[in-house]
């Protein structure tokens, strides 16, 4: 009976290994990075130009100018399952808007205006691509 219980256990270790073995010599596939369309690299240039920005105002500095031009939100590519909608379009109008707001505001509702533009970002990303709206919300300013 010994002999036939060690011989399973044999059959089993063997079994567990050859798989395993088995998995460590198949090929992983590469992951695929998709390209960034020019919209969404336009939305991480303004994400990190108002990061800047959020620091500018907490220090009581005078805030950068704008490192892009805000109308070609309005024509730029944008990702393919995303197409440029009513609410897109009404989105970036208003956040144009605050944007530039934020250059002839008094100091003392630059963070008021300041967190009306992060805000309009937040509106927009709830009406589609609602992946980055809570690292939009850390731009929001107490």
């Amino acid at each position: 009976m010994r002999l036939k219980h060690f011989l399973i256990l044999i059959g089993a270790i063997l079994i567990i290994f050859s798989c395993a073995k088995e998995k460590k010599n198949q090929e992983k596939e590469p992951l695929m990075m998709r390209e960034a369309s020019e919209l969404a690299i336009m939305m991480e240039q303004m994400y990190a130009f108002n990061d800047s920005v959020k620091r500018q105002i907490l220090r009581g500095e005078e805030i950068s100018k704008l490192p892009f031009e805000l109308q070609e939100m309005h024509t730029l590519e944008m990702t393919d399952r995303f197409s440029r909608d009513d609410n897109f379009n009404k989105f970036s109008v208003v956040f144009e808007k605050y944007q530039k707001q934020l250059y002839t505001t008094t100091s003392d509702s630059l963070r008021t205006v300041y967190n009306n533009v992060i805000q309009t970002c937040i509106a927009c990303h709830q009406t589609s691509c609602t992946g980055p709206i809570p690292r939009i919300k850390k731009l929001l300013i107490d």
